[in-house]
């Protein structure tokens, strides 16, 4: 079975994530990598591992803190899904998320994602975009006060391409 380095994706998790403030103001933020599996009561138990494998489940925790000297809006952190994984539909806390289906993250829309398709006899019809074809989740946090945190937590499933 093909193996991840936990800190690789780490690595590229964290160059990634991206937060954009309206007034360009100084935000931190705190990206934690955790795999989740079940202990033998079926309860979630979140590790931090070196190393993920196809089939594993992994969970994105970031915390964005304000530091600068006065409120923060329209704060819209954005976290890409890399290659070889896939999201989790409806793991995404808070749920006041957006996702893209293109790798360049231009083109966000509300959740489930949806996207015209003809069918065989012409038809057209509205059908919803598989949760493993999202490449981008984007959230819209309104104001952040100074000194203020938002906690913000994704899933993944990681796949073997």
């Amino acid at each position: 079975m093909k193996k991840i380095t936990f800190s690789t994706l780490l690595l590229i998790m964290s160059l990634s994530v991206l937060a954009m403030a309206q007034d360009g103001g100084a935000v931190s933020s705190v990206l934690s990598v955790y795999k989740i599996t079940l202990n033998e009561n079926g309860n979630e138990i979140a590790t931090a591992t070196e190393e993920v494998t196809p089939g594993d489940l992994i969970e994105y925790r970031v915390t964005y803190t304000n530091n600068d000297v006065g409120p923060i809006t329209e704060l819209q952190p954005m976290l890409p899904i890399p290659t070889g994984m896939e999201y989790v539909k409806d793991s995404a806390r808070p749920a006041n998320i957006t996702a893209s289906v293109s790798s360049t993250g231009t083109d966000f829309q509300s959740l489930p994602l949806t996207r015209q398709v003809r069918l065989p006899d012409g038809t057209v019809v509205t059908q919803e975009v598989a949760a493993s074809e999202y490449r981008r989740l984007r959230w819209l946090i309104e104001s952040l006060d100074v000194g203020e945190s938002v906690f913000l937590v994704a899933r993944v499933k990681v796949i073997d391409k």
